[in-house]
């Protein structure tokens, strides 16, 4: 277990996990648990050490978000929006952007997220309706984004928009979300995930400076696939092995505990011990998948792509299978809110709906395989 875990695991124990059932209950952002988490450093994991950072890599992000996911899917998704726009602005951060941005997010002082998501894309975010205008030296934008976790809680936001110019394609821009202009609207009414406050986000002629793109007019595409999809697809895996491994761990300690009148355990049953094996096997299963397709990532693996995606869709569905199991084992105290369970079986049925969905992602791994092109 690396340090990064060893932190997070200390974290999530003191702060984050004694407060989930509380924040799902509230619907609350996780304002602690996110604080706890930029005091000791981690909103800048993945900042370079050179410019303040820890300088973790994808597979610190996915260990990091499996420990937190596997007590709090909230604010296991809160950390890792943040994370995403910290990878984008890292990757090709100016010396300005340096100083504005990664630094204070090494020093857990500023927060951001991505705004990538329009109502008309559906599934396909990579193709936002949105246009930036050119300006002089300002870009200037005006449209509706959705689901945009952390939502006003953020500091600063990556907006994926059309390049001013149709031409070069797609641009990602910094917003500050305290830019004239930026409002934010609504409240998260998903069944799970409670706390991760996506909300829509309004933006009306505001004006960005020529200072605030990443990289060069054109770059956006290439962000997404070469720094977003690898980044949040390998943390959104890691976010649901956890929340496999948390529902799997509050059956079994339910089990061992609830006992009959005759003295057996409920874990003495054996159709309890079958749902005890199948859970621990695909908890396991998930989790050394993702970390293995991390590794794959990291090491320049030709068919590493394929694992990455792979990760998301065996991690989902096995969180869905374990917390249904899960539920199973617990009986009816499991349906109730006297048992983590619910909340589990709620955070799992997010990961197979987000974009890239499950059958986005296994028709371009069966694209892969066929040796036939994605688009």
């Amino acid at each position: 277990m690396s340090n990064f875990v060893l932190l997070a695991k200390q974290i999530t124990d003191e702060v984050i996990a004694p407060l989930a059932a509380e924040i799902d209950s509230a619907r609350r952002f996780p304002e602690e648990g996110i604080r706890a988490l930029g005091k000791a450093g981690l909103l800048g994991l993945l900042v370079p050490e050179q410019h303040g950072g820890l300088g973790g890599n994808l597979a610190d992000l996915a260990a990091v978000t499996e420990t937190i996911g596997a007590a709090c899917g909230s604010t296991a998704m809160c950390f890792l929006m943040h994370s995403c726009a910290t990878a984008v602005i890292a990757s090709k951060a100016t010396p300005e952007q340096q100083e504005t941005y990664l630094r204070p997010i090494a020093q857990g002082e500023k927060l951001g997220t991505l705004a990538f998501s329009e109502t008309g894309t559906g599934a396909h975010f990579y193709i936002p309706e949105i246009r930036a205008k050119r300006e002089d030296d300002f870009f200037v934008l005006s449209g509706k984004k959705g689901f945009v976790t952390n939502g006003k809680r953020a500091d600063f936001l990556i907006v994926l928009t059309n390049a001013a110019a149709a031409e070069q394609g797609l641009d990602m821009l910094i917003v500050d979300t305290d830019m004239p202009g930026v409002r934010f609207e609504g409240e998260w009414q998903g069944i799970g995930l409670s706390g991760n406050n996506s909300i829509s986000l309004q933006l009306d002629n505001v004006k960005i400076p020529a200072s605030g793109l990443v990289g060069a007019e054109g770059d956006g595409m290439g962000l997404i696939f070469q720094v977003v999809a690898p980044t949040f697809i390998l943390g959104v895996a890691g976010v649901n092995a956890g929340i496999a491994r948390g529902a799997y761990e509050a059956a079994l300690r339910h089990a061992k505990t609830r006992t009959y009148a005759d003295g057996r355990a409920l874990a003495d049953i054996q159709a309890i011990q079958f749902y005890l094996s199948d859970m621990f096997g695909a908890v396991e299963a998930a989790s050394v998948y993702v970390q293995n397709a991390a590794k794959a990532a990291l090491s320049g693996q030709a068919d590493a792509i394929m694992h990455v995606m792979q990760s998301k869709i065996i991690a989902s569905e096995h969180a869905i299978k374990v917390t249904n199991l899960a539920m199973q084992v617990c009986g009816g105290q499991g349906y109730t809110k006297a048992l983590p369970v619910e909340r589990y079986l709620r955070d799992a049925r997010a990961g197979a709906v987000m974009a890239p969905t499950t059958e986005v992602l296994k028709e371009w791994v069966g694209k892969s395989v066929a040796g036939i092109p994605l688009f």
